[in-house]
């Protein structure tokens, strides 16, 4: 009597084990339309440092925290910023230049 509850209940398990199970659904969100004159991807290649920098900083810094108003920081506070930034956002030598750049070129006098 052991063993047929012990197979029927392994017979159980394996038929209920083994049948397909309904995959989760992601609910349809809207897709919010990007407001303002946000830099675009295409800005990384430009051949003006200032926009370029502006692409970066705009798309690569803000992946992790909201944008800093770049006017709030003079150029001397910006680099230890700027210093340990450019590691996290893993930026090229010629990034880390155009981001200079704009941010020095914004910076508060």
């Amino acid at each position: 009597m052991k063993k047929a509850a012990g197979l029927i209940f392994a017979s159980m398990v394996i038929i209920f084990g083994c049948t397909r199970k309904a995959a989760p659904t992601i609910p349809d969100r809207p897709i919010a339309p990007v407001a303002g004159n946000k830099a675009d991807t295409a800005d990384f290649n430009s051949s003006n440092p200032l926009v370029a920098g502006k692409a970066i900083y705009e798309i690569k810094c803000t992946k992790c925290h909201k944008a800093k108003n770049v006017t709030d920081w003079t150029q001397d506070e910006w680099k230890p910023i700027l210093n340990s930034m450019v590691k996290k956002a893993k930026l090229n030598d010629l990034q880390i230049s155009q981001v200079t750049q704009y941010v020095n070129a914004h910076a508060k006098k």
